[in-house]
């Protein structure tokens, strides 16, 4: 049996590869510390737990819309207007399987074959490939400039055939906030050469003291009416499992979007839309103390790990992200990811190499755990180092 070239063409998940390794070392009997996974370690707050609960008491277990639940869509849209102060409706909301499943959809109903989408690295591993799947070309524009946009080579890198550019702030994986000016910037690019915008804003809460998330569709009428907004409940509400994301755009794109997923996979998980709604309705205060605690870990992390690696100090998300060139030629090693390989096998902690991120000779370190692992696993690759 062959497979179709459109799969042949995209790239496997690194970070599932290495998990066979570590489940392997793990079998064996080793304690692995893994900063690869980009999940929080906290429990996902008694109020979401507790409303899908009494959704399947409830037997909120049937199909529902298509573009997710009246209610959740509605207060999404609230939750918008009241913290960007945009001009939305619930017709502007659709609900997806994860942002993973929502950018699937946004290249499927974007894109014909050929067409380019610029994508500033270092890049989420998924981007690329949800491109590919569409029939289109991914182009990779490196950002040095302290893991900020570089708006000149983004410019250059502009074609006939490109139909949009791929924006990620909080970025993954550099943690890295894009300032307004610079999102302004991208909005005059894209309607330059009429573009679309997408805004994959899926960790938007996780910003810390001093720097402020810019929602790019909120600069203007004419970002909105460009803009592709991907969010998510994964990490903001620690939510991995529940799986819903959401798009938020015109009302055109996104009927046009809704008609895909009609045949695709239908409406979301019922019951865990409510899990979602009870999210957005609740205290504050519970992720104000995950937000504070995040804060403190990357505060412990950025002060370990710049001891051995050169190191920007990120402004959002929960990640590392630091140049290991010096040490992959010490160790005589080829590349990022028979580092990463070293750090498991010798260390046992788990990273991830940056080539996966479309940046080698990095590795993605998550400060997602407790403040213990994150001195326990320094120690040991400090020591190993």
């Amino acid at each position: 049996m062959k497979n179709s070239n459109r799969i042949n063409n995209i790239e496997g998940s690194k970070s599932i590869a290495l998990s066979a390794k570590i489940e392997q070392l793990k079998s064996e009997g080793h304690n692995i510390i893994g900063l690869n996974v980009g999940e929080p370690d906290f429990p996902t707050p008694s109020p979401i737990i507790e409303a899908t609960i009494n959704a399947l008491q409830e037997n909120k277990t049937r199909y529902s819309l298509v573009q997710g639940i009246n209610e959740l869509r509605s207060k999404i849209s609230s939750y918008l207007n009241q913290k960007y102060s945009l001009e939305t409706n619930k017709n502007n909301v659709l609900l997806g399987n994860g942002s993973k499943h929502i950018l699937y959809l946004i290249f499927q109903a974007l894109l014909n074959e050929g067409d380019e989408v610029i994508i500033p690295a270092p890049f989420w591993v998924t981007f690329p490939e949800s491109v590919k799947l569409a029939g289109g070309v991914p182009v990779s524009v490196n950002c040095k400039r302290d893991h900020q946009l570089d708006l000149e080579q983004i410019e250059s890198a502009i074609t006939k055939k490109t139909k949009a550019i791929l924006i990620n702030t909080p970025n993954n994986p550099t943690g890295a906030v894009y300032s307004k000016a610079d999102l302004e910037r991208v909005v005059k690019l894209a309607s330059k050469y009429d573009l679309s915008i997408i805004s994959d804003e899926a960790y938007e809460i996780l910003t810390y003291k001093g720097c402020e998330h810019i929602n790019i569709s909120s600069l203007s009428e004419e970002a909105f009416n460009r803009t592709l907004t991907v969010q998510s409940f994964s990490k903001s509400f620690c939510m991995t499992g529940f799986r819903i994301g959401y798009l938020c755009a015109n009302e055109e794109f996104i009927n046009a979007v809704n008609k895909l997923q009609g045949h695709l996979s239908g409406n979301n998980c019922t019951f865990a839309q409510y899990g979602a709604l009870a999210a957005l309705d609740m205290d504050y205060t519970v992720v104000k103390g995950m937000i504070d605690e995040l804060e403190a870990r990357r505060d412990l992390a950025y002060e370990l790990f710049n001891q051995i690696f050169p190191l920007e100090k990120p402004q959002g998300a929960f990640y590392l992200f630091p140049n290991i060139e010096n040490y992959i030629n010490k160790l005589g090693l080829k590349n990022c990811e028979e580092f990463a390989l070293y750090i498991l096998e010798k260390a046992n902690v788990a990273v991830l190499p940056g080539s996966a991120f479309g940046c080698p000779n990095h590795i993605r370190i998550a400060f997602a755990n407790s403040q213990e692992d994150i001195r326990t696993a320094f120690s040991r690759i400090k020591d190993v180092l």
